[in-house]
């Protein structure tokens, strides 16, 4: 999730091994964890890859998030006890004095988003929101390093749908999850494809070679 092994990068056991310092066989057992979570591909040769980042997926998560957390910030906003509000405000308040700190950031974002969760009470879409948000932070690792400034943009959002949740304005809660996560998702676009656009640039031209 950190991107410290880029996509499509090969994963291969004695090499893992030995940088990790770790045997084999829980080494084996945690990329087939990884491989049946999405975050590692299987090669049609053989062999395994760090999963790649792509507009698709990208796409697929974008909607994945909206369907759950609008709906989890209605239902929070509707019954949130001051206890919860002050729960989530100790997280906000963690939060905001580490946006130049991109991975601690983001972490206290997913306990944000992981507490709603909490709050609502329904376990199989905590567990769900989790592995969605693991793969959504892949993409966000990459928007911080071409836009470090999004962090504190990020902050006032996660504020403003507090706000809504305070007041128990469900209608406002789900506007402003809905923008965040529109807003983190455009970012994380055009990250994407600024990506790509490097990866292309630096492939040298055949027609130029030969």
């Amino acid at each position: 999730m950190s991107g410290s092994l880029p996509p499509r990068e090969r994963l291969v056991e004695a090499d893992l091994a030995e940088q990790l310092s770790v045997s084999r066989t829980p080494l084996r057992e945690a990329l087939q964890q990884l491989e049946s979570e999405g975050f590692a591909e299987r090669l049609l040769g053989g062999g395994l890859v760090v999963a790649g980042l792509d507009e698709p997926d990208l796409k697929n998560l974008l909607w994945l998030r909206l369907v759950l957390e609008c709906e989890l910030a209605r239902e929070v906003a509707r019954f949130a006890t001051p206890a919860d509000v002050a729960d989530l405000t100790r997280i906000l308040d963690q939060m905001e004095p580490v946006s130049d700190h991109p991975p601690l950031f983001i972490e206290l974002g997913r306990g944000f988003h992981d507490r709603l969760a909490t709050i609502f009470g329904n376990e199989r879409c905590r567990v769900v929101l989790r592995q969605v948000r693991q793969h959504s932070d892949r993409y966000w690792n990459l928007t911080t390093a071409h836009q470090p400034e999004r962090t504190v943009l990020a902050a006032a959002e996660h504020r403003a749908i507090l706000a809504a949740i305070r007041s128990h304005d469900e209608e406002t809660a789900v506007k402003r999850m809905r923008a965040h996560i529109l807003a983190e998702t455009e970012v994380c676009l055009a990250a994407v494809r600024a990506t790509q656009v490097d990866r292309d640039s630096s492939v040298p031209n055949e027609a130029a070679a030969s």
